[in-house]
């Protein structure tokens, strides 16, 4: 292959097992598949794709008639040499996977496909940067690093040497190659690593090599005119009878007559099954006709029009601004964050206070004999202040650990809590107790208007039929719907994109249970775990709409195994669970949000942004007024970015006019009209390059695709004839932004109370009035919008 990518239709029913060093995307254009990945089985209708990586064992057949397919194959070598790396594996399927990305890839390949008749000469110029295109999309969006994969124990051991092995075998394939330079270099005895390739590989040693061998001898056979015997020599096969022997095994006749079958047929098949040129060709000839792709490489810097009609209207959600997570149960006596709390209440509208830990080991002492003392009074203090200003707790029971981290593998300080209850008797009177005590001080009424969660911790295990957690969620359920069957508990905190190889076989163990939760609960943030062949790989995600895409794959699967909860929560989410990451102070952040809001607020019922405060993870690395924490406001009582992202999105009507991807349009039906638009900018592939510790504050733009401002208009029909006045509040690097006026001062680290009192007073949202004359019945804005800008427009009939 002497270009960095191939393509080639594909009619046949049935492809036997084989594996080869170029990946593979196998792309279903017409009919239905079921391919064999190793282990795993995928069944691939039409518009369905996956990339089969390096040297994966694969078969297929036909289960839907007339099977058309794609086969897009990646020169490895060419590519190693560009990334500068021979550790190549990607995550790309869309029947397991889902993710914006998906569609620009599919794009890019129905541009190759449509190009197929144009190969030569200049089309072939062409088709080269489309194969390029596609090859950046998946270094992009879907390639695993080696910084990315993360193993667990012996498995990371595996992976490395069977990487180890795989790349040996690619850069001595072409000379004489032994097992016993494979063991020495790998330390291990021919004995033990001649197993572990047939284990692993699931063929001997040698069987692999002349698989590798193989393959590249294939190629010269069909595109070279090199004599038998060379291309035999110049591709590691010791004589011309060894590669003979091979081959004959492998396509069941000899090198001679599959080259002369190729010239003579000129198929496209590599395996000697053959589809007559001319029925293949009507075939392709038939999917083309109405599938050109329209290819505009102009930039639109212009949003589109958003039309709305003042009398069509229907109620919001509004689940973003109900929730947010705030701390240690503990951590909720300190002065500071109860001001904190109550500053969110007033300007985002903020309910419910999530927190957890409630139990600590002073709390509770146990005497023997089935008798314990409890002491509630630390908990009623956090109660009281809550209950007392109006706000909601929603309550986490598990006990979770205390963490503040530079990235997901690597934390600043990792404090586990102690699960204090020494058996499932202890802990069911604990609970009845409890329970009793909120009861009796509070209400019924009241903590039927809360929330109880339990947290699926790995000491639980609801990995199994019978694990602890559905005891411990049971005891809880009935603990609380004794008193009330109207107190909700759910659990059990599903982390999306991580716990998706696993949400089949968990959703199903809860199935079987009797008692069931009254809400799902899920956590978000921006990282995939993809678990093959127990092996894990975590990769940290850019797709800009990861919420929307994993939300929609989770109540899928909900749907699917006949599982159906009244509410979904996504009791935590953020762009990163960093809490050293400089994009947390950025606007960038706050446009993500509203980005997010516009998405997915009527997909779920309620989200809990992690987390309120940077007072969460003060640690020795934190003097400075701004240290990467995931807070909306600062240590110091300052509100960042993302505060007022919440702050604008609590200005919106209950009822929704309309929106797009950059905007949403509401109304009270009064007269009033409320915008909030964003122009959020994709992560590139450079953020997933980087630990997250190591992003500089200095250079958070060289982590977007582009920093084009966005130009978006907005029309409202049937409005009341008048005079209106606009009131317009922005956020961007240079209003409302402290990092940035941070910057301006140097990045000082220790500032002045009256250096903190000046960043408080300019780190404001721009604020603009005018007025406008409706004459027609129509309202008609325009607004630019800078990138990772976002804005609040306020619009109110003016009364004469």
């Amino acid at each position: 292959m002497d270009n960095i990518m191939d393509f080639r239709f594909e009619t046949r029913k049935l492809q036997s097992t084989q594996f080869h060093q170029e990946p593979e995307i196998v792309y279903v254009l017409e009919g239905a598949m079921e391919i064999k990945v190793e282990d795993d089985s995928y069944k691939l209708d039409k518009g369905d794709f996956l990339l089969i990586n390096a040297n994966k064992h694969h078969e297929y057949r036909e289960i839907k008639a007339n099977l058309l397919i794609a086969s897009f194959k990646i020169n490895y070598a060419m590519l190693a040499d560009i990334m500068q790396t021979s550790q190549l594996l990607f995550w790309c399927n869309t029947v397991a996977d889902r993710n914006d990305a998906y569609q620009a890839l599919k794009s890019a390949m129905d541009c190759i496909l449509n190009r197929f008749y144009e190969r030569h000469k200049e089309g072939a110029i062409y088709l080269n940067s489309l194969y390029y295109e596609v090859v950046y999309l998946l270094i992009t969006h879907f390639m695993i690093t080696a910084d990315d994969a993360r193993m667990k124990g012996n498995i990371s051991v595996d992976n490395s040497r069977i990487f180890e092995i795989q790349n040996y075998v690619q850069d001595h394939y072409q000379n004489d190659l032994s097992l016993n330079d494979l063991a020495q270099k790998l330390y291990l005895s021919n004995t033990y690593l001649s197993k572990y390739i047939k284990k692993h590989f699931g063929v001997s040693f040698l069987e692999y090599v002349n698989n590798v061998r193989l393959f590249h001898a294939v190629d010269e056979l069909v595109y070279s005119d090199k004599k038998i015997t060379r291309i035999a020599l110049d591709n590691g096969f010791p004589t011309t009878a060894a590669f003979n022997r091979a081959f004959k095994e492998m396509y069941q006749m000899t090198p001679s007559t599959y080259r002369h079958n190729i010239l003579n047929n000129n198929l496209n098949d590599l395996d000697g099954q053959s589809v007559e040129k001319e029925e293949l060709d009507k075939r392709i000839k038939a999917y083309l006709v109405g599938k050109k792709v329209i290819e505009d490489d102009a930039i639109m810097e212009d949003g589109d029009l958003i039309i709305v009609d003042s009398k069509k209207t229907k109620l919001r959600k509004r689940s973003f601004n109900k929730m947010v997570n705030m701390c240690n149960m503990d951590d909720l006596l300190n002065y500071d964050i109860q001001d904190q709390i109550l500053t969110m209440q007033k300007e985002i509208g903020i309910t419910y206070i999530r927190f957890y830990n409630l139990f600590q080991q002073d709390f509770y002492n146990q005497k023997g004999h089935g008798k314990e003392s409890y002491n509630f009074s630390r908990i009623d203090r956090v109660l009281d202040f809550l209950v007392a200003h109006h706000l909601k707790p929603y309550i986490e029971l598990a006990f979770k650990p205390v963490d503040v981290n530079f990235t997901i593998e690597s934390p600043v300080t990792e404090r586990e809590s102690k699960v204090i209850f020494h058996n499932t008797m202890s802990f069911k009177r604990v609970m009845r107790a409890f329970a009793s005590h909120i009861a009796n001080r509070y209400g019924v009424e009241e903590i039927e208007t809360w929330y109880f969660e339990l947290w699926k911790d790995d000491r639980l295990n609801m990995i199994d039929e019978d694990g602890r957690y559905f005891d411990c969620f049971d005891i809880i359920n009935r603990a609380f719907k004794t008193i009330s069957p109207a107190i909700k508990v759910g659990g059990a905190g599903f982390a999306l994109g991580y716990d998706n190889y696993q949400y089949h076989t968990l959703i199903r163990n809860w199935k079987k249970r009797d008692i069931h939760p009254d809400f799902i609960s899920v956590y978000s943030y921006s990282y995939i775990l993809l678990y093959q062949k127990g092996v894990y790989f975590g990769k940290r995600s850019i797709d800009n709409s990861f919420l929307k895409n994993q939300i929609e794959m989770f109540k899928k699967m909900l749907e699917k195994e006949d599982f159906h909860i009244d509410e979904v929560h996504i009791t935590e989410w953020g762009l990163t669970i960093s809490n050293r990451n400089p994009l947390n102070d950025s606007c960038g952040l706050g446009a993500y949000i509203i980005k997010n809001d516009i998405e997915c607020e009527d997909e779920v019922d309620q989200v809990g942004y992690w987390h309120g405060s940077d007072i969460h993870s003060e640690y020795y690395d934190s003097e400075t007024i701004l240290y990467g924490d995931n807070g909306l406001m600062t240590r110091d009582g300052l509100k960042k970015p993302s505060f007022y992202a919440f702050q604008f999105l609590n200005l919106l009507k209950e009822q929704l006019l309309g929106k797009n991807k950059h905007a949403i349009l509401t109304t009270d039906q009064k007269g009033t009209y409320t915008i909030v638009c964003h122009n959020c900018k994709d992560l590139n592939y450079r953020y997933t390059l980087i630990d997250e510790q190591e992003i500089r504050k200095e250079r958070i733009h060289d982590f977007y695709e582009d920093l084009n401002a966005l130009h978006l208009k907005f029309q409202i029909d049937n409005v009341e004839n008048g005079d209106y006045i606009i009131q317009e509040y922005t956020i961007d690097e240079e209003h409302g932004s402290y990092q940035d006026i941070w910057k301006n001062m140097g990045y000082i680290e220790h500032l002045s109370k009256e250096e903190l009192a000046y960043m408080e007073e300019s780190a404001k949202p721009r604020v603009e009035m005018h007025r406008i004359h409706v004459n027609n019945n129509t309202l008609y804005l325009e607004t630019t919008l800078k990138a990772n800008a976002f804005q609040a427009i306020n619009i109110h009939y003016f009364y004469q």
